[in-house]
């Protein structure tokens, strides 16, 4: 599934799937490289050339991508409802 991702800065970037219920948000500035993410959901999360996490073109299955988010050990991925805008993971404080 192809998505689309937006860069709100160089370090805020949103992607959203047209099949996915979430929206999800890498804080590439939290990020640490420890690759998780990309080692769970290949498609939708990738490593740059400074080990920090970027979008990939395609998108992996839900679960998949909040069990990547999950794993992050620094909380570097956000998960959102696409409906409600509703923050799903990390819970918020």
């Amino acid at each position: 599934m192809s998505a689309t991702i937006t860069k709100q800065s160089d370090t805020h970037h949103v992607g959203k799937s047209p099949n996915s219920k979430y929206v999800v948000e890498i804080l590439r500035d939290v990020c640490i490289g420890a690759g998780s993410c990309a080692a769970i959901a290949p498609e939708t999360f990738k490593l740059d050339d400074e080990n920090l996490a970027y979008f990939g073109e395609e998108w992996d299955a839900d679960d998949l991508i909040l069990a990547a988010a999950q794993s992050c050990p620094v909380f570097a991925i956000i998960i959102k409802d696409a409906q409600t805008g509703e923050q799903i993971f990390p819970e918020p404080e």
